[in-house]
């Protein structure tokens, strides 16, 4: 796609992402080269014990019905192939 000279970006990636509200189509403006921001994340002073990967990670475990369904019915056939 083609954007009109005036609305060009300086870096050479850009973000894409849905306005939930209207679904317009919104394009923002890469933070630089990505060494940048990990320079700037090295940077920070934080402490080993800052977060435990237990802390970390809060995400809710999927349930997935269809595929535990089909993940059960997948080993019932392997054992009877046996």
């Amino acid at each position: 796609m083609t954007i009109p000279h005036e609305y060009r970006f300086r870096s050479s990636e850009v973000s894409i992402r849905r306005n939930p509200h209207n679904g317009d189509i919104i394009l923002t403006e890469g933070p630089g080269p990505w060494s940048h921001v990990f320079e700037a994340l090295d940077a920070v002073d934080m402490h080993d014990d800052f977060l435990s990967q237990a802390e970390r990670d809060r995400r809710p475990s999927a349930r997935r019905p269809a595929l535990e369904d089909l993940f059960a019915t997948e080993s019932v056939s392997r054992k009877k192939r046996k």
